[in-house]
C-alpha cells in the first residue's frame, strides 16, 4: 500500500491505496477523456459549448457523473450532461472502468 523512494538527503513515501473517491475522480477523468475525443472527431470548434448525454447501466459511471459533474461540465464545455439519449445524435459505446456506456454529443 505504500511506495518509497530514497535521495542523498530524504526519503519520500507515499500512500497508494485507491479510496472510492480517488476511483470516481479517475472514472471521471476517463469520461472527460471520451468526451473530448468525440468533440475532436465531430470538429468542434474550441468555443462550441454541447449537450452531453450519457446511458448506462453502470453505479460506478453515475456515480462519478454526479460527484464531478461540474468538473466534467467545465472541461469538456458542456451546458448540460443527461442521462440518456440525446435526440439527433449518434451513440458512441465505451467502457470506463470495464463498464459500458453509450456517448451522445451535439453542438448547442
Amino acid at each position: 500500500g505504500y511506495a518509497a523512494a530514497q535521495g542523498d538527503d530524504c526519503v519520500v513515501l507515499l500512500s497508494t491505496e485507491l479510496t472510492e473517491e480517488l476511483l470516481r475522480e479517475g472514472r471521471a477523468r476517463e469520461l472527460v477523456r471520451l468526451i473530448q475525443d468525440r468533440r475532436k472527431e465531430m470538429g468542434c470548434e474550441y468555443t462550441d459549448r454541447i449537450l452531453v448525454g450519457i446511458e448506462t447501466e453502470s453505479d460506478a459511471i453515475r456515480t462519478a457523473l454526479e460527484s464531478f459533474a461540474d468538473y466534467i461540465k467545465g472541461e469538456t464545455l458542456s451546458v448540460q450532461i443527461v442521462s440518456g439519449v440525446v435526440e439527433g445524435t449518434e451513440a458512441v459505446e465505451a467502457k470506463v472502468d470495464g463498464e459500458k456506456l453509450s456517448l451522445y454529443v451535439k453542438v448547442q
